[in-house]
């Protein structure tokens, strides 16, 4: 549930995307603090991390492809099944004209 992290004025930033994550973010952040005293990674050597605050965005993010081979994937296609041919029980003249232009789509894409 995590979109991604940055740090800003000595504060490590986590940018969730959920409230139910940043709920329960807040709750382990105190072990977070304390892992980090321990082990620093690499990308943070040259940082001083002196607080670990956590937000919540609703705002798309932007994939990065990450990998060095593309994968393609495979786009299913279903046979309609829809034929065209029901009754139209409507005595409402508008909502039956709407009805029998559905139809007339359906017939067409269909060539039934």
């Amino acid at each position: 549930m995590i979109k991604f992290a940055y740090i800003k004025n000595n504060t490590l930033f986590f940018v969730l995307n959920h409230p139910g994550a940043k709920q329960e973010f807040d709750n382990n952040i105190q072990s977070i603090k304390s892992a980090l005293k321990f082990h620093t990674p690499k990308e943070c050597s040259d940082e001083t991390i002196t607080d670990i605050k956590a937000f919540v965005t609703h705002t798309p993010a932007l994939h990065v492809n990450t990998s060095t081979t593309t994968n393609t994937q495979k786009i299913l296609a279903y046979k309609e099944r829809a034929s065209g041919n029901f009754e139209i029980p409507v005595h409402d003249e508008k909502l039956k004209a709407l009805i029998l232009s559905i139809q007339k789509i359906i017939k067409e894409k269909n060539d039934t």
